[in-house]
């Protein structure tokens, strides 16, 4: 029997690193045919954050939520969840925000994503 081939991620250009404000808003990029959102974390001067661009709940679009202290409110139901590490804030769930590893270099943002 075929054992599965383990997946493995590849960093993708993805904007400049001047693309993501300083003031909480999110900002959502297509990077191979997923969208993704970008904001800038609890170090809003260097930290720039990847996360699945929609809530786990019920899909609400956080690009509509801002985000706070590194945290990013659901605009449809207000859920929290930290950017970093994709965990709900103020209560316990089972449900988990998607992160993407993000490395910055030379003002050029790139994520990493699964191939």
């Amino acid at each position: 029997m075929k054992q599965p081939t383990p997946k493995t991620s590849e960093m993708v250009l993805v904007c400049n690193e001047s693309d993501v404000p300083f003031d909480g808003t999110v900002v959502t990029r297509v990077v191979k045919g997923r969208t993704i959102a970008f904001a800038r974390g609890k170090s809003a001067a260097t930290n720039i954050t990847a996360f699945d661009s929609r809530c786990p709940h019920m899909r609400g679009p956080l690009k509509f939520g801002r985000v706070v202290d590194g945290e990013v409110v659901c605009p449809w139901h207000f859920l929290r969840f930290d950017i970093a590490t994709g965990a709900t804030v103020g209560c316990e769930s089972i449900m988990h925000l998607k992160t993407f590893d993000v490395c910055v270099t030379d003002g050029i943002v790139y994520v990493a994503i699964d191939v």
